[in-house]
């Protein structure tokens, strides 16, 4: 059946849409019926698909900048609580599972556009491909969301044998869910996936949630972030910042008001929002900052009445959870702190990121003596300047690899009851796949717990 409705959702039931033995997503809202560019445009631009998370915001609950002294592990079995405490199921029962649901949903429509836009009934051949090229980026976004959180980290000795997620290309639910590929197939999928795209990228976009080259570029510097692949994540790093559009916002600039709107920032490369809910620091990553001149606490944080400081729900401020110039930056100094270039690596830290984030006269720089000393200084300013920006699961999980993640701890109200422990080299560093899909996938292979 064919609609002639713009991004018409179909209201069909789970039994028409799918085998009851093969799902991926949950009850999927429906399918969105687009012909012409402006329906296609309209995905691109659908909340949605800038806003990808869902809810809850899941990503940035097992990470170590958050303490939620609200969880108790004995009487809660939220989404929230689970991922906080890194239990095996984010959902301990067979409902709508979180996080992979609203990523998978977002791969659909993304899956409209791919599917369809070549065939638009209007347009050139370039606008086509570029909405085309513009919806793989999105994709791969969601995809690195899901390897993050149901995948193993990548590592070069053990990806041939790991699992990564389905890899869903089309809008036909009638057809079997694709086989969990293994851990490298899917990362050289999305790397392929974004190579392919970048010739029809434009340079600029109408607004900064709209894919570039630079937005392509900066998905493939994290791509091989995570692999810890350094000489590749420097390669595709100097792309973009030697385009001469990357900005790095001078805080001192707006010491006494509020920061740009994400919309509008320079320093934003391309822009993902998730829910602006509050989330308090743990004692951890607060004791990283100089929180009498560190202007990324004052402009970002409240202090509250128990001296615990927020992050979020500022009300004109609702931080980019896609991707930054500045993690740009700090991916290009992590990898010249790794080749051994110190004096290169903290003239970004210090010229580049610090002294955009304090008073000129409160400026102090970071020095380091050795390699290793330079990659920690770099590790630690990458903490403060990219916290609860959506990114520190993955980097927990690849300095795990490398030996360089201590123990995190869940710690009752009380100050001193340990609840939860996230150990080096934890299999709880994966999240299992949901017993919703579990339940219609039976010979899906499940993770490692």
């Amino acid at each position: 059946m064919k609609l002639n409705k713009i991004l018409y959702i179909l209201a069909i039931p789970v039994l028409l849409m799918v085998s009851c033995k093969k799902f991926l997503e949950v009850k999927p809202k429906g399918v969105i019926i687009a012909e012409n560019l402006n329906d296609f445009e309209g995905v691109l631009n659908g909340e949605g698909i800038v806003n990808p998370f869902g809810q809850n915001n899941l990503i940035i609950y097992p990470t170590d900048d958050i303490k939620d002294l609200s969880f108790n592990p004995q009487s809660q079995s939220s989404p929230k609580g689970n991922s906080y405490f890194w239990v095996e199921y984010i959902n301990n029962n067979s409902v709508r599972p979180d996080l992979w649901a609203d990523l998978y949903s977002r791969i659909a429509n993304l899956n409209v556009v791919t599917e369809g836009v070549l065939s638009a009934t209007d347009g050139t051949e370039q606008q086509k491909k570029q909405l085309y090229a513009e919806a793989m980026v999105a994709k791969s976004f969601n995809y690195f969301h899901l390897l993050s959180f149901f995948s193993p980290a990548y590592h070069k000795t053990t990806a041939a044998t790991d699992y990564g997620v389905p890899y869903v290309n089309t809008t036909d639910v009638s057809k079997d869910v694709p086989a969990r590929p293994t851990l490298q197939v899917a990362y050289d999928q999305l790397i392929t996936d974004l190579i392919t795209a970048v010739p029809d990228l434009p340079e600029v976009n109408i607004n900064n949630t709209r894919a570039t080259k630079d937005a392509a570029y900066g998905m493939l510097t994290r791509i091989y972030m995570s692999m810890g692949d350094y000489i590749n994540a420097e390669k595709y790093a100097n792309l973009i910042l030697g385009s001469g559009k990357a900005k790095i916002v001078n805080y001192s600039t707006y010491s006494g008001g509020i920061l740009p709107a994400t919309n509008s920032s320079p320093e934003e490369l391309w822009v993902r929002y998730a829910n602006n809910l509050s989330f308090t620091y743990s004692n951890e990553l607060l004791a990283k900052y100089d929180l009498n001149n560190d202007l990324r606490i004052r402009l970002l944080s409240t202090k509250k009445t128990d001296g615990s400081y927020s992050y979020g729900s500022i009300q004109a401020y609702n931080p980019n959870r896609g991707i930054t110039y500045a993690e740009i930056y700090l991916d290009k100094a992590e990898c010249l702190a790794r080749a051994g270039d110190i004096d290169a690596a903290l003239d970004i830290v210090n010229n580049t990121i610090r002294k955009n984030r304090f008073m000129p006269n409160q400026y102090t720089a970071l020095n380091a003596g050795t390699p290793e000393a330079a990659l920690t200084a770099v590790l630690e300013e990458r903490r403060r300047e990219l916290a609860f920006k959506g990114l520190r699961w993955s980097d927990m999980k690849r300095l795990d690899k490398e030996g360089r993640m201590p123990i995190v701890e869940r710690i009752a109200n009380d100050g001193t009851t340990v609840f939860a422990t996230l150990k080096p080299g934890s299999t709880a560093y994966t999240f299992q796949i949901p017993l919703m899909v579990q339940s219609f996938n039976s010979n899906m292979p499940l993770n490692k717990r």
